[in-house]
Order: structure tokens, then C-alpha cells, then sequence
């Protein structure tokens, strides 16, 4: 005996429904997903031109002759050791180079400057002045040291070398609280090579950073940014 067709197949109804329903499932997921995507891309795209820009230098790191100071963690107490960078341009070295670094100077004490790595065959002569600044309406002190590297034979053929002219050396105060300080190069004076020396237009300055940490905390608990 045939057996009997099931009521959904014989019923035209039913099928329409089903496509129907089937239909709607599809439509609904398709537009779930076309919202979720285009926030995605969004976030990719965000995420790439940051990538681009954290790899792209800006012109003063790419500018050349330039100057630049090192970034640098410490805890309170401590002595930090902030390194003082050259980068010349070969086609006009240099003779002597002078650079003020102001800084937020409350729990950051200057203590001395100390010779960098030179070639054996080229002497420096280093200097550095402390200007200690007046506390402000909210009793941030700022300061200024100014630093001067300078050849020690005035007729020597060749510049400045390209990499750490000097250490600038600091002690953190002991009551220190978690901070991080900006210190903010800006070149004051150059000399060629000529004689009478040229002095130079333009150098670039790039800052650098002192952070201090408390040992027992996260990285994040580093809260106070001064920068002048």
C-alpha cells in the first residue's frame, strides 16, 4: 500500500511558510552581521593609522643636526643617570653645542654632568649651570640647566661625534610620589668648524622623560605629568 505523503508536503501553505520564515532568519543574521563588521573595520583601521603614526617619526627625529635626551625610570630616592644625544650632520659638523633642559624640578635634584663615550682621538670639554626657578601659585618649581659640550682642540678637523655626548645625573627626593617629569631641550648656541666659527640657524631638540614608580604599585599608578 503507498504510503501517505506527510500534511506539510502536501499542504503549499506550509511550504511558502517555511520559506518565509527561513527567509527572515537569513536576513536578520546577514544585517547582525553587516553592523558588527563595520565597527570592526572601524576598529582596524583605527588601529593601523596609530601603528602608522607611533612608527613614523616626526621631522625633528628625522632633522639632522639634532639633540636628545633619554627616557629614564627610577624609583624614590634614587639616582638617575639622563643621557644627553647627538646626531650631526655630515656636512657641517660641529665644534660646540649649548642646550637648556627645563624641567619640573620640585622632587628632581640636579647633581653633576659626567663625559659621555668619545672617540679616543677627540676630547670634550662639558659644563652645566643650574637655574633654579621661583614656585608658581601652585608650588611647582621649574629649573633650567644649561648644558655646553665643546671640543677641547678649538682646530681639531673634525665635529662632535654622533651618539652620547654626556650624562646629565639627578637624585630623586626621598617623599618623591609616583610622577613623570618632561624634560624639554631646546638648543641655545653652535659653532661650526670654521674659523671664525659660523653659528648655526636651526637644530632640533627632542625631549626625553623622567618617570619615577613606587616599587609596590602598578605602572598605571604614575599619575602627576609635568611638563613646561
Amino acid at each position: 500500500m503507498e504510503q501517505k505523503k506527510s500534511s506539510k508536503e502536501n499542504d503549499p501553505v506550509s511550504a511558502v511558510r517555511y520559506a518565509a520564515i527561513t527567509l527572515i532568519l537569513f536576513t536578520w543574521a546577514f544585517f547582525q552581521f553587516s553592523l558588527g563588521a563595520a565597527p570592526l573595520q572601524a576598529q582596524t583601521t583605527d588601529a593601523k593609522k596609530a601603528a602608522d603614526s607611533k612608527a613614523s617619526p616626526s621631522k625633528d627625529e628625522e632633522a639632522v643636526p639634532r639633540v636628545s635626551l633619554g627616557e629614564i625610570t627610577g624609583s624614590p630616592g634614587a639616582g638617575l643617570m639622563v643621557p644627553l644625544y647627538y646626531t650631526p650632520d655630515p656636512n657641517n659638523p660641529l665644534r660646540s653645542i649649548s642646550v637648556d633642559v627645563e624641567y619640573v624640578s620640585n622632587h628632581l635634584k640636579y647633581q653633576k654632568i659626567a663625559v659621555g663615550v668619545f672617540p679616543d682621538d677627540i676630547k670634550a670639554d662639558l659644563s652645566a649651570n643650574l637655574t633654579d626657578g621661583r614656585p608658581d601659585s601652585k608650588d611647582i618649581v621649574r629649573s633650567k640647566l644649561h648644558v655646553t659640550v665643546a671640543l677641547a682642540d678649538k682646530n681639531s678637523a673634525k665635529g662632535l661625534p654622533d651618539g652620547l655626548l654626556a650624562f646629565l645625573l639627578f637624585q630623586v627626593t626621598m617623599d618623591a610620589k609616583p610622577f613623570s617629569i618632561k624634560m624639554t631641550p631646546t638648543v641655545t648656541a653652535a659653532e661650526d668648524l670654521h674659523n671664525p666659527s659660523k653659528k648655526m640657524a636651526k637644530i632640533a631638540a627632542i625631549p626625553g622623560t623622567i618617570v619615577v614608580e613606587i616599587p609596590d604599585l602598578l605602572p598605571e599608578a604614575t599619575c602627576f605629568f609635568f611638563s613646561h
